[in-house]
């Protein structure tokens, strides 16, 4: 305990005076009275208020005595020192994937990073702090927060997100914020090393608090089903990531019905591949590995059984290239007139007919409307998607491009702001939309063209009876048919998570990874949400600092000066003087 203003102590002299009024306050005499009525009217007010009678003018003394005290210890302001947190502003990173959930002795290291953030926050002293949440797109949580119980609440709500972390994104994202005062930013992980700063200010100091015990680990790599002439089989692979060998029990089930069991013996930080024999014909299938291990989020995998297609039917004018390519992979092309005779074993390519005319089917659709038709001027440049695999456009010669049907449908090749293909949904089947003829285009004549046509029916065929495979938290716009607004969102036990209005915002997948259902009225779709393979690999680094310049910012904390007990002191003062005077009345 310190003293900042010591010459106040003087002030005690006031104390020592009151003391000495009180060695000269009034005297009473002892008088003998021979009549006892007086007596009657004293022990009447005595039985009235005997407490206050018998301690009103000790307690007044005592009562101005500590006032005089507390007044006199407010004004010389004690003051003592405690660890702080250097910096002006503090910038916290906790990452939220899915390692991030690997046991750390009995918490996880999830959970362990929020216990030393919450720890942290206690130690704020007039500082201003700012909150980052890395997944795969940063969030941000506080921005400059000097609110000590909103910064401990948004602390203690983190949650996992499962994707893969962005550090990248979230450091440049605090170094945006670090302008103007000195900032220190805390990153909270498992993995980081000083590579990953390498974008950050060199002037901005970090630490970064890495959890690196070593994890015992076991992983699902891979997990996958297809039909045969004999039925549904399956493969999978199982890593160990561990210096021992392990006993694994893998199961294959659908729900509450285990289909397939195996026990294998894996060898230490090697791969073991399991055959899964016929299975019985399920929507989808769980894979699942049984061990007791560090990291249980990659121990899932899911898989969802499609739909077997092997006709295409084609409606309207369809450009005889486009059929053509289609016979040349080896699928059946049946011609309609009637688009209302369309089976449901197949997939539809059409041309010349308005997508509102056409059903719920996977399609390929040639969108060339002659209303408000661009010239093209620029080469088509692809996205990088499946759908152009060992496909070459450089050289392909389109000469215009029609309006958009859904500009929010993902793009596969575009020329300038142009669309020219497009893949997406469309009354919850997919689709694939060509944005120009074919006959104003030398594209059939390149050897690419069968490829894509390949590629487009592959991609067609594989999204039919599902929403599809997203990432943890990843969001998409869908368009499941235009009755459709409302898709709420259930686990695979039948718990319903959210809903979302397809009309207003896109569909977000949940961030668990798993196997959920989408139920939009009386239609029900089914979507697996997956692991990151970054993240089924468990990776440990060291804790470290950078940039630690001042000897301050070297120290694990700073002393700071707490200084806030002459305020406490001077209101238990006014207290008592409040209590003082009510006394003093009541004995009047």
């Amino acid at each position: 305990m310190h003293i900042s203003n010591p010459l106040f102590f003087l002030l005690s002299f006031f104390i020592a005076a009151v003391i000495l009024f009180y060695f000269f306050r009034k005297q009473y005499e002892t008088t003998t009275i021979s009549s006892n009525l007086l007596w009657e009217q004293v022990l009447n007010e005595w039985q009235a208020s005997p407490w206050l009678h018998k301690l009103q003018h000790n307690l007044l003394f005592w009562l101005q005595l500590l006032v005089l005290l507390l007044l006199m210890f407010a004004l010389v302001q004690p003051f003592w020192f405690q660890k702080g947190i250097p910096g002006d502003h503090l910038i916290l990173i906790i990452d939220t994937s899915a390692s991030m959930s690997a046991k750390e002795g009995e918490l996880t290291r999830f959970e362990k990073a929020k216990q030393e953030v919450v720890e942290m926050l206690k130690m704020v002293d007039d500082q201003e702090v700012t909150i980052i949440s890395a997944g795969q797109k940063p969030v941000l949580l506080a921005n400059h927060e000097t609110n000590r119980a909103e910064l401990q609440k948004q602390a203690k709500e983190l949650e996992l997100s499962y994707s893969h972390e962005n550090i990248d994104k979230a450091l440049k994202l605090a170094d945006s914020l670090s302008m103007g005062k000195e900032t220190v930013i805390h990153l909270y992980s498992d993995s980081v090393v000083e590579t990953d700063l390498s974008g950050l200010s060199e002037d901005i100091p970090v630490d970064v608090h890495n959890f690196s015990s070593l994890t015992h680990n076991l992983s699902l790599l891979s997990f996958g089903t297809a039909s045969t002439e004999g039925g549904i089989t399956g493969v999978a692979v199982i890593e160990n990531q561990t210096k021992q060998n392990e006993t694994v029990e893998f199961q294959v089930a659908n729900g509450q019905d285990v289909l397939f069991t195996k026990k294998i013996i894996v060898k230490s930080n090697s791969e073991e591949i399991i055959d899964i024999p016929v299975l019985k014909e399920k929507p989808y299938y769980t894979a699942t590995i049984n061990v007791n291990d560090d990291y249980s989020a990659d121990n899932e995998m899911t898989a969802i059984q499609t739909a077997v297609y092997e006709k295409v039917y084609a409606v309207g004018d369809v450009n005889p290239f486009l059929i053509n390519g289609l016979e040349t992979i080896g699928l059946d092309i049946i011609q309609l007139e009637d688009k209302e005779k369309v089976g449901k074993d197949g997939i539809v390519m059409a041309e010349g007919v308005k997508l509102e005319e056409l059903g719920s089917y996977p399609l390929l659709f040639v969108n060339e409307t002659e209303k408000g038709k661009q010239k093209l001027t620029e080469k088509p440049k692809g996205t990088g998607d499946p759908l152009l695999d060992y496909v070459e456009m450089e050289n392909v010669y389109i000469e215009s491009a029609s309006i958009p049907v859904n500009k929010q449908w993902d793009y596969v090749l575009a020329s300038e702001d142009s669309p020219l293909i497009q893949k997406g949904t469309h009354q919850g089947q997919p689709i694939i939309a060509l944005n120009f003829s074919v006959a104003d285009t030398d594209w059939p004549l390149q050897p690419g063209f069968p490829i894509f046509l390949y590629n487009s029916y592959q991609w067609l065929t594989q999204q039919t009876n599902f929403l599809g495979y997203y990432q943890p938290g990843e969001e998409k716009w869908l368009n499941l048919g235009v009755e459709t607004e409302n898709l709420a969102i259930f686990t695979e036990s039948g718990k319903n998570l959210y809903s979302v209005d397809l009309q207003k915002e896109g569909f977000r997948a949940p961030s668990k990874p798993g196997t959920y259902e989408a139920i939009a009225g009386e239609q029900v779709f089914s979507f697996s949400v997956l692991l990151d393979d970054r993240e089924k690999v468990i990776v440990s680094a060291p804790s470290f600092r950078m940039n630690m310049k001042s000897s301050e910012l070297k120290e694990e904390g700073s002393d700071t000066k707490q200084d806030i007990l002459w305020y406490w002191l001077a209101c238990l003062a006014l207290l008592l003087l409040m209590a003082e005077w009510e006394v003093y009345r009541r004995g009047h």
